[in-house]
This record gives C-alpha cells, sequence and structure tokens, in this order.
C-alpha cells in the first residue's frame, strides 16, 4: 500500500459515481454531482446549517461553487515519488500554498499542531508538565496572542495570499482526515481533537523558529554568573576580570580559521573593556548577577538557559536548534568546471523531522526542498538554475539591560534617572495528567503554574523581564533587534525559491533581519551571505556583561546583506562553514568559549585542504560529498589536546600511561575517527582515553576557579551514562560552542592566567612543568575509571561501545539510532549545471511521520509503518536519494500522480467558517464520525455545547445565505428516512435522540 493513502482505494485509480471522477485520497478530491458524505449533525443545527455542513464533508470546494461563477478554479497538481516527495504545481501564490498545506498536513499534522502549540507556549496543557519551561521561555520572550493578531494584521498581501492558501489547504485534508477515520493516533492517545488551522498558528511556529534559532547573543546574564564566580573564588576582581578575558573574547582572534579572508570583510572596532575603564554600574550588575532568579515564577525549577535568558529549545523539542554545515566550491575547483554544493541545516535529530520536504512548481517558483512543519515556505534547497543551503551565524543581536528597582515596589524600576512601571500580565499555565503519562512523566507533577510576565517598555520597544536579585533590587530584561519581524522575514526568505541568479538570492536578502549564513551556487560562481540586525553599539560598557540603562545605546543597525560579511567568488574558490566566524576580526557572538583557536570548522578545513591537494584543485562531486561525510565522523578537538598528553608522560617512567598515550597515537593515525568497528566499539582505546581524560582535566583545571559555572561536559548524544543534555548529533564531540576553546589556549600557554594552577595546592613555578603534572594526574585517574569500566588494567583493551545518535519521537514512533555522526539534518548534493543525477538528497529518518490509530498497536510492538524511516538506512550509510527540479527528472522518480483539487480564495473564504466546524465536529478524540453518537460520553460535552463555542461571527457566517442549489437539491432527492427525520427534528430546533442521530450517521456512511 502506497504511504499516505486510503487502504480502501488504490493509488491513482479512478472510478466512475454518477458521471464524476472519483479518486483516492493523495491528492485528489470529488466534484460534481457526486452525492456529498454527510457531517455530524446534532440537536440545535439549523437546516440550514447541516446542509452545509453536509454538502461540504469531502469535499469542500464544492460549498459555494454556484456562487464562484465569475471566478476561475484554480488547478493544483500533484507528482510523488518513492520516498513521499511531492511536487506541487498550481498557477496562483495562494492555490500554491493550498497544495504545500494539504501534502504537509497529510503526512505531518500532528507534529504540526505539536509545533503550533509550543509557538503560541500552550504545549503544557496538552503534553504535560514537562513543557512548562518551554511554555514559560515563550511566553515571556517571544509573543502573546493580541501580538500575533497584529502580527498577521500588517503582512503584506503577498504573505497572506500563501499563508491563506496553505490554511485552506491544510483544513481542507484535515477534514477528508478525520471523515476517513485516518486521524493521526497521537490525538487519540492525548484526548485532544485539532483545531482548525490558523494563519495565526503559521505566524507562532514562525516566531518560535526564527526568533529563536535566528537570533544569537543574550549571554550576558550567564556571563555575569561566571564572571561573579571568578570574583569569589579568587578572591581580587581585578584578576578575576582578566582571567575572564581567557574565556570570553570580544574579537574573533587571529587563529580562528573564517570561512573568507579578513580582507573580505568588515572588522569591529568593539572592544573589551579592562577592569579599570568598567564602571562601577556595570560591576554592580555584575555582582547581582550571583543571586538572580527567575521572575515570575515560584516553586517551579527552571532550566539555567530560560532563567538566564538564553535562547534554547527546552522540553519535547530539546535539541532543536540551528547548527549546520556548508561547503560550497567554485568552478575552478572542480572536475567539471562548474560549481558544487554539499551539506546542510543542523535541526536536531527528530522522527519526523522538523523540517518537510516538497517541490513548488508555480507563481514564480520552481523550487525543491525543506521548509519548516506549519509553514508554507522553502528555506533550503534549490532552482533548475541555483542551489542554496544556510548555517546559523550566532551573532550578536541581543543585549541584557540591569535595571535599578524601587526597593519599596519591584514593579518600578529607573532607566535613564527617571522611575517607570512595568506593565504586566498573569499567564496561567495548566499541565496535562494524561500528557504526563504519555510522555513518561510522573501524573503526580502535573499542577497550575502562574506566571508573572513583565516587560520594560523603553526606547520604542518592549523588553521582557527575565531575572531579579530581590536582595540587591536589580532586574535584568532583554532588548532584541528583531521584535516583531519575524512574519515578514519568513518571507523575505521565501522569495529566494523564485531565483534565477545569485544576484537575485541576494536581492530578495538585502533587508533580512535574521542571522544566518546563506552558501548559494549558481551556473556562474559561488556565494556567501552573512545577514541579521546588528546594533551600532556605543557607550563606555563591556558588551559581554549585563548593561545599565545609562550606558546602554544603540545608534542604527547594519541590516541584511549589509552587515559587512557577504563575499561573492571569495579569493579561496571555495567555503567551509560550520557556525564560525566569517574571518578573524569579526566581533565575536557573546557566548563563552564560542570562536576560538579551536572549532569544529576546523576538520572541514583539513579536508578541503586535503582534497585539493589529493585531485589537483579538481574536486568531484564524490570529493565533496567525501567531505561532508568525513567531517561527520572525525573529530575535530581531540588533535588539539592529545599532543600534550603524550607530552606530559615522556618522562614519568609510568608504563600504563605510556600504554595510554599509545592508544592516542593509534587513534590519531586514523584522523581521530569515531567510525565504529565491525564488532561495534572503536577499534582502539583512544576515544574513551581522550574523553575520560578531558572530564578529568575538566575537574582539576576549572572547578575550583568556577565552580558551579564550570561547563559540564556531555559525550554521549543518547545520555545513556546519565548526563543528559549534549547535542543530539555527537554531543561535545562537536558541539556548535565548544568546551575546548580555554583548555586549548591555556595547554599552548596563551593564556592570561594561569588556568593549571591550583587554587589551593602546590604549583610550579613553570608553566610547562605544572601543565604537565595536571595531566598526568588527570590521565591517573581516568585510567582507575577505565581500568574499573573495562574491567582490565591493558588500555588496549578500553575500547569504547560506539557511541549513537538518536532520532527523538515526536510522536507515537519508536527512536532510532544509528552510530554517531555530526552531520545535517538535511543534507544536499549538488553539482551545478549536470543533469538531475548530480542532483541528490536524503532527509532522515523520513519525510512522512502519519500513523492512524490502527497503526499504533504495531508501532508500540515495534512494528512501525516503513514510511517512517524509509530514508534512514539511506543517511546511515551517508547515501543520498534523488533530488531532481526539472521536469525531466521529476517524472523519472513519479511513482503516483494526484489529478487536479479545484478551489479558490473566494470560495475557501466563504466556506472558511463551515471548514472551521466541520472540523470541530469530526475531530473528537476517537476519530471520524463513527465516535459521533459517542461524543456527549467521550468529550463530556455534547455537539450543541461544542457549536456554541464557536465565536460569533462563525456563527453568522454558517446562518449567512450561499449555500449552494445544486447542493440542497442533490441532499434532497437522495434523503433516506432517517434523514427525513433529522432534518424536522432540526428545522422545530429539537435536541437530537442518540438513537436517530446513530442511525443517520449509519445512513450516510455506509458504517
Amino acid at each position: 500500500m502506497l504511504w499516505g493513502s486510503n487502504p480502501d482505494v488504490e493509488p491513482g485509480r479512478t472510478g466512475r459515481q454518477n458521471g464524476s471522477t472519483a479518486r483516492g485520497v493523495d491528492g485528489v478530491t470529488m466534484t460534481g454531482n457526486t452525492r456529498p458524505t454527510a457531517g455530524r449533525a446534532t440537536g440545535g443545527l439549523s437546516r440550514r446549517r447541516y446542509l452545509q455542513l453536509s454538502a461540504l464533508v469531502g469535499t469542500v470546494s464544492t460549498v459555494g461553487v454556484g456562487t464562484a461563477s465569475e471566478s476561475p478554479l484554480a488547478e493544483i497538481e500533484f507528482r510523488t515519488d518513492e520516498y513521499g516527495v511531492t511536487h506541487v504545481e498550481a498557477d496562483s501564490l495562494y492555490a500554491l500554498g493550498y497544495g504545500n498545506g494539504y501534502m504537509q498536513t497529510r503526512d505531518r499534522l500532528f507534529q504540526m499542531d505539536l509545533l503550533r502549540l509550543v509557538g503560541r507556549g500552550e504545549s503544557a496543557e496538552w503534553l504535560g508538565p514537562a513543557q512548562l519551561p518551554s511554555d514559560i521561555e515563550v511566553r515571556r520572550d517571544l509573543y502573546d496572542r493580541e501580538e500575533i493578531n497584529r502580527q498577521w494584521d500588517r503582512a503584506d498581501e503577498t504573505t497572506r495570499e500563501a499563508v491563506r492558501g496553505f490554511c485552506d489547504g491544510v483544513n481542507r485534508r484535515i477534514v477528508e482526515r478525520a471523515a476517513e477515520g485516518e486521524l493521526p493516533a497521537e490525538f487519540v492517545a492525548l484526548g485532544r481533537a485539532p483545531e482548525p488551522w490558523k494563519p495565526e498558528d503559521t505566524v507562532a511556529v514562525i516566531n518560535y523558529t526564527l526568533g529563536f534559532f535566528g537570533v544569537g547573543g543574550g549571554a550576558e546574564l550567564s556571563n555575569a554568573r561566571t564572571l561573579a564566580e571568578l570574583f569569589e573564588s579568587l578572591g581580587d576582581e581585578r584578576e578575576a576580570w582578566e582571567a575572564y578575558g581567557d574565556l570570553n573574547r570580544v574579537i574573533v582572534p587571529d587563529d580562528h580559521y573564517g570561512s573568507v579572508r579578513p580582507a573580505e570583510i568588515e572588522t569591529t572596532d568593539e572592544r573589551a573593556l579592562s577592569y579599570d575603564e568598567v564602571s562601577e554600574a556595570q560591576l554592580e550588575a555584575v555582582r547581582a548577577a550571583a543571586g538572580a532568579e527567575a521572575w515570575g515564577i515560584e516553586n517551579l525549577d527552571l532550566p539555567a538557559a530560560v532563567t538566564d535568558g538564553l535562547r534554547k529549545a527546552v522540553g519535547v523539542l530539546e535539541g532543536f536548534r540551528f547548527g549546520s554545515n556548508a561547503v560550497i566550491v567554485d568552478g575552478d575547483c572542480t572536475e567539471t568546471g562548474k560549481p558544487m554544493l554539499g551539506g546542510g541545516p543542523q535541526m536536531g535529530l527528530f522522527k519526523p523531522p522538523v523540517i518537510h520536504e516538497i517541490g513548488l512548481h508555480g507563481a514564480g517558483f520552481d523550487v525543491r526542498g525543506v521548509g519548516v512543519v506549519g509553514t508554507p515556505s522553502i528555506v533550503v534547497g534549490r532552482t533548475p538554475e541555483l542551489a542554496w543551503t544556510v548555517t546559523t551565524s550566532g551573532d550578536d543581536m541581543v543585549d541584557t539591560v540591569a535595571v535599578e528597582l524601587d526597593p519599596e515596589d519591584r514593579y518600578r524600576y529607573k532607566w535613564n534617572g527617571e522611575w517607570h512601571t512595568m506593565s504586566t500580565e498573569t499567564v496561567t499555565h495548566y499541565t496535562s495528567p494524561v500528557g504526563a503519562v504519555v510522555q513518561g512523566d510522573d501524573a503526580e507533577d502535573v499542577r497550575v503554574v502562574r506566571q508573572e510576565v513583565a516587560r520594560v517598555e523603553q526606547e520604542g520597544t518592549r523588553m521582557p523581564v527575565i531575572a531579579l536579585n530581590p536582595e540587591e533590587n536589580v532586574a535584568y530584561c532583554q532588548r532584541v533587534t528583531t521584535r516583531m519581524e519575524e512574519l515578514d522575514g519568513a518571507f523575505m526568505w521565501a522569495q529566494v525559491g523564485r531565483a534565477d541568479t545569485i544576484d537575485e538570492f541576494e536581492s530578495y536578502l538585502a533587508e533580512f533581519p535574521f542571522g544566518f549564513n546563506f552558501h548559494v551556487i549558481d551556473d556562474e560562481g559561488i556565494a556567501y551571505f552573512r545577514t541579521g540586525t546588528l546594533p551600532d553599539r556605543r557607550g563606555g560598557r563591556d558588551p559581554r556583561l549585563p548593561t545599565p540603562p545609562s550606558e546602554h545605546e544603540w545608534n542604527g543597525f547594519d541590516v541584511g546583506t549589509n552587515i559587512g560579511a557577504s563575499v561573492r567568488d571569495p579569493e579561496r574558490g571555495y567555503v567551509v562553514n560550520w557556525n564560525n566566524a566569517p574571518a578573524p576580526g569579526w566581533h565575536s557572538g557573546d557566548s563563552e568559549q564560542q570562536w576560538g583557536t579551536v572549532h569544529r570548522v576546523d576538520v572541514m578545513k583539513r579536508l578541503m585542504q586535503e582534497a585539493l591537494g589529493r585531485t589537483d584543485g579538481a574536486l568531484s562531486q564524490a570529493d565533496v560529498e567525501g567531505i561532508v561525510e568525513d567531517c561527520s565522523v572525525e573529530h575535530p578537538f581531540a588533535p588539539r589536546s592529545t599532543p600534550a598528553m603524550a607530552d606530559a608522560v615522556r618522562d614519568a617512567s609510568d608504563p600504563q600511561l605510556d600504554a595510554m598515550v599509545s592508544e592516542l597515537v593509534d587513534w590519531s593515525r586514523t584522523d581521530y575517527s569515531f567510525r565504529p568497528g565491525p564488532d561495534g566499539r572503536y577499534e582502539n582505546g583512544g576515544m574513551a582515553i581522550w574523553e575520560e581524560v578531558r572530564k578529568e582535566l575538566q575537574e582539576l583545571v576549572f572547578r575550583d576557579k568556577l565552580g558551579d559555572q564550570t561547563p559540564e561536559l556531555n559525550f554521549d548524544p543518547t545520555a545513556t551514562d546519565g548526563q543528559g543534555g549534549g547535542d543530539p548529533h555527537a554531543a561535545d564531540h562537536g558541539a556548535t560552542v565548544n568546551k575546548d576553546v580555554t583548555l586549548v589556549d591555556a595547554i599552548d600557554g596563551e593564556t592570561t592566567f594561569r588556568w593549571f594552577d591550583r587554587i589551593a595546592g602546590e604549583n610550579h613555578p613553570s608553566r610547562t612543568r605544572q601543565r604537565d603534572a595536571i595531566i598526568r594526574e588527570a590521565m591517573r585517574r581516568a585510567a582507575e575509571t577505565l581500568e574499573e569500566r573495562f574491567d582490565s588494567a591493558n588500555p588496549a583493551d578500553w575500547r569504547l561501545e560506539a557511541r549513537e545518535s538518536e532520532f527523538t519521537p515526536l510522536g507515537a514512533a519508536n527512536p532510532d539510532r544509528i552510530p554517531m555522526t555530526n552531520r545535517a539534518s538535511f543534507q544536499q548534493s549538488i553539482a551545478i549545471g549536470e543533469g538531475p543525477d548530480a542532483s541528490k538528497s536524503v532527509l532522515p529518518p523520513g519525510n512522512s511521520g502519519h500513523q492512524n490509530l490502527a497503526e499504533l498497536p504495531g508501532t508500540l510492538t515495534g512494528d512501525e509503518p516503513d514510511r517512517l524511516t524509509d530514508q534512514l538506512e539511506l543517511y546511515a550509510n551517508f547515501a543520498y536519494k534523488p533530488h531532481p527540479v526539472t521536469d525531466e527528472g521529476i517524472d523519472r522518480e513519479t511513482v503516483s500522480t494526484g489529478q487536479t483539487l479545484t478551489t479558490n480564495e473566494e470560495i475557501a473564504e466563504a466556506t472558511r467558517p463551515v471548514t472551521d466546524l466541520t472540523i470541530a465536529l469530526l475531530s473528537i478524540p476517537g476519530g471520524g464520525i463513527r465516535a459521533v453518537r459517542d461524543v456527549p460520553r467521550t468529550a463530556n460535552r455534547s455537539l450543541n455545547a461544542l457549536i456554541d463555542s464557536l465565536d460569533s461571527q462563525t456563527a453568522d457566517a454558517l446562518n449567512a445565505p450561499g449555500t449552494p442549489p445544486s447542493a440542497v437539491d442533490g441532499l434532497k432527492a437522495d434523503l433516506a428516512p432517517t434523514e427525513v427525520k433529522l432534518i424536522e427534528a432540526l428545522e422545530a430546533d429539537e435536541e437530537v435522540p442518540d438513537d436517530l442521530l446513530g442511525g443517520v450517521v449509519d445512513a450516510l456512511t455506509g458504517y
């Protein structure tokens, strides 16, 4: 059976009913005189409401056809390949969005619902108490319902047309899924019915994904906690200030590898202040950070990232982040003489992914790629003439401001010498006991949590208050450069799918406000566009730390591709990027140890240089794919610290330490690879030794100075070692912001502070001798741990079982694991101008996440539908599927075609209220029309109450004239006796008895 299809209808098969074409559910519709399937009727429905609803179910576009003679119907064609990737063809932007929403709902309805709940800050009510930190973060740092509505109200007409079409396509498919009893099983498990999809839902998803992951910075409070810890542990603020400079630099250092050369960017004039230059007001803000606690939440432990205002996904989407790597090569460096591209976005490993693959053709678009679920655009992909991929920039676009509070009234704050009052609101978060059980949490944790959201309104913007120190009367709020720009920014990005040349691509992003690196190739060349909204910071304050209002000042912004790091045809002839800085001299992000002298891009740089040397500067597509593959399994950080381990034990006369070094040397001969051996273990003890020594060094070198602020190391992406919280791709074997920067600098003697010295303990006067002594101690401690773990004193036996990367289920699926790799969630391999065979991609574990209720028992016993993982084996083996964008290639890969859906915006506008009602009626937990008779018992409410819950606008629309006469007449002509009784009851405004309602459903549906 073809995935996603009606099990009772063969894909693409046609039949005749009353002279009309009836098609399966995979991109088809029923029109004309086909007898409409009845929706759920109930007491209290007027006759007109019932007839409208009956005409709607199964064919939304039938309703209103009689009034749309002056507006031609749009044609939407679908072609689907064996991996469930559908190409949508339509003439208008509305119809293109409609087809996209329709197909996305086929594959990802539950995940779409999950993302909108998360984006609205309402997920705990359905998913359980584990989602409370996420909802608290969203309601504080993003937007409330009113602000989301305002974003939609001010959207331009192009955006509105695309989003309206998307929503109508989504809702059409929800109606069909519900009527077929094919709603995702997760809705039944949670006792939730899918709501109609509204434009504001798409806005909420965009706000979450762009607002959290396209905006870097905001680490000032966390940084201040680290510095405050150093103030305490070192006992000398001046010395602590100097030591902090080793952890966090304002300017990218010369030894950091940039994607382009320093001469190709604009360097910054920002700098770190010396201790004598920093104001007492800023020092007070730093000191107060040690006692800061989350604002507005009591008796709930929040992740430190949420308290400190760091924009990180928590809860069910933990691990959802923009990381990503990219390789683009100019034709001068390829064997074909044309550019090539490899890599893709790292957005976590989920099942299904948070991105959905589709092709869009029409209304100026001719593009194939992936878009974020719940949104109508493609963010990474290709056109026939051009291809692109994206990485996150990490530039600092958020500042944390420390405000003085009135000791008698914490809602009064001082801004530039004057007192003001915060705006506040109370948000009540409900948590679901069902969701708690489904998520594996303790139902006893279910609670009602009230959150006070406070905002400082200054400088023409609203700044959420994230934390306060009640003893010091200091609060911390955050100012973001991109507030309320998410929707506009998303549709600037969406336009790149219309580009035929790099010039056009750049023009669409000229004012794109969010922080990304766009890597683009066309037939003529390559380009690297870094975008964002970077403030011109002025004033005598240190940019790494919270700023008092008197020192906080933004004097304009650099925006879009004009921030000073966009390069066409760079000097090197290629670009490799893995979230590194564009070049030395650039202003650093404000996270500690972000862009230092060691970075994961180093392994990509080495592999690129080796490939160019090996091929004499003529790379093949296989060479580019090899770079992407090898960098995902070769350790980027170990090469910088293992030589010091060998040096430290050279004269130690310790046979076991010598044997440990021998294993590390063997590992180095494999380029520090973490490919597993044939027995599922690493082929020598090097990986286990490095991990354990590195953990011991973290404790010996940093714990006595940084205390609780010492970064925790986690080398297991699946958290089976009990640590948890690691990067889902490769944990700390390749994190975006690595924790080795300061350690490597200290090993090399490039730090101001002597980190290897012990605050309480013996210290050698020689830095080198002290370093070696600490490394030997770390190695001996590691040896004790490894001896016990592997039950052997021989380091050759310390062969670690291969680490794994796990695809975390977003719904009723099972987790899947593959050998640990650090690579994109969606990968492209494209040699421009070389035909369909040179265009490839892979989206693991698969493009579909849909499971119906009948499939759920099999999933629970480990027998999932194959469509959920049909690209997992490709991905695990570093292979690709075809990625065509032209008709020739698409036709070759097509296994199923959908004939036209007939709809247009006029019809959809007229029927939208009825669609909403139908979704509400059909989507009662239990699924499908069959469940109607049990609604009062299963939902604990009558259908009348459900209808009454619709807003007045919907109710008015339902009673408005416009039901097509053909639909009414067709229904009357084929009434069963039970239907006549039902209509009589409706006309008399009588309640419909359960037995009569059940009989009507049976008559209309054949159940």
